[in-house]
């Protein structure tokens, strides 16, 4: 081969790389709390899922739903762990997210969230709460688990003293220090307190709405429509890999996702969900608790709440 050869054949080299660049990882953050939720993220980032999907995922942890949606509002975010409820909230200020997909729901052996009494309060039921204080976030999914589980034992809402407690692990500490009577937690941060002596007064189990879900930006749906289908089916996988064999991923869980290292011997997850939307009825319960509350709600509606993409795309 001829030199002159060899330097056109150089040239169309660096040519065909200046025009043709490599491509850039499409990049998603995600916001997370400190619920076991965030693990199908951490096992997809873990086993490279997401690199070999040509995808870039920032997972930014917030210690309470205040601190997410603030971050939702500003746009930080692309993505969240949410539920029904908190997405409602965000719509009717038209903030423009959707739910993609469950991520988990409550089961007859798990709840997802739990109304507890402080260790040493001698509480055994939920219609011993009248009159006492109970550590929540409100307007949240936890005020709402909490208004719901009263009114199922007959208490009204006046009855109890809800007390202010945005921030998840802060609300924890107040209840195991006996600083509020009772507390609504998710978990895993409610079976550490099982664990640690609180008593377990009721959970979600049974209530429409309670899900814990993932939402996203529809301005991102739309734009990365590609990039969202890539990301579905690399949460999907994750998804399989820990429903397979749940047990592999405790240390994981400890390390990353925030499971207290006192009951990873014991803890049990619930399945993960299959990609799947919400029903209607549930968001309809969850409607109909806001108006209980005085919220406008006229911007709430079934299709604005939920999206197909995945459901269509992914599975």
């Amino acid at each position: 081969m001829s030199r002159l050869l060899i330097l056109f054949y150089l040239i169309g080299f660096m040519l065909f790389s200046i025009i043709c660049p490599k491509a850039e990882a499409a990049s998603i953050r995600i916001g997370v709390l400190p619920i076991v939720e965030s693990l199908p993220f951490l096992v997809a980032q873990e086993r490279g899922l997401f690199h070999s999907s040509g995808l870039k995922v920032e997972i930014v942890s917030f210690a309470s739903a205040l601190e997410r949606d603030s971050a939702i509002q500003s746009g930080a975010i692309h993505g969240a762990i949410h539920d029904i409820l908190g997405l409602s909230l965000l719509r009717s200020k038209d903030i423009p997210f959707t739910i993609v997909t469950n991520m988990t729901v409550p089961t007859s052996k798990k709840d997802l969230f739990a109304l507890l009494a402080s260790p040493g309060s001698g509480m055994k039921g939920i219609e011993e709460l009248r009159g006492n204080e109970i550590g929540l976030s409100s307007h949240t999914i936890a005020e709402y688990v909490t208004d719901s589980l009263l009114s199922l034992k007959g208490l009204k809402i006046d009855e109890v003293k809800k007390v202010e407690v945005k921030k998840i692990p802060l609300r924890f500490q107040m209840l195991m220090e006996s600083k509020v009577k009772a507390a609504t937690l998710p978990e895993p941060l409610a079976s550490l307190a099982i664990f640690q002596g609180a008593k377990k007064l009721g959970g979600d189990y049974g209530l429409k709405g309670t899900q814990v879900v993932l939402v996203f930006q529809e301005s991102f749906i739309r734009a990365e429509s590609e990039t969202m289908i890539r990301f579905g089916k690399a949460y999907w996988q994750a998804v399989r890999m820990i429903n397979e064999d749940p047990q592999r991923w405790r240390e994981l869980l400890v390390e990353k996702g925030r499971l207290p290292s006192p009951i990873k011997d014991i803890y049990t997850l619930n399945p993960f969900s299959d990609i799947q939307i919400p029903r209607p009825e549930e968001i309809q319960a969850v409607k109909a608790w806001m108006e209980g509350k005085g919220f406008e709600t006229s911007k709430i509606t079934y299709s604005s709440l939920v999206n197909d993409v995945w459901v269509k795309g992914v599975r």
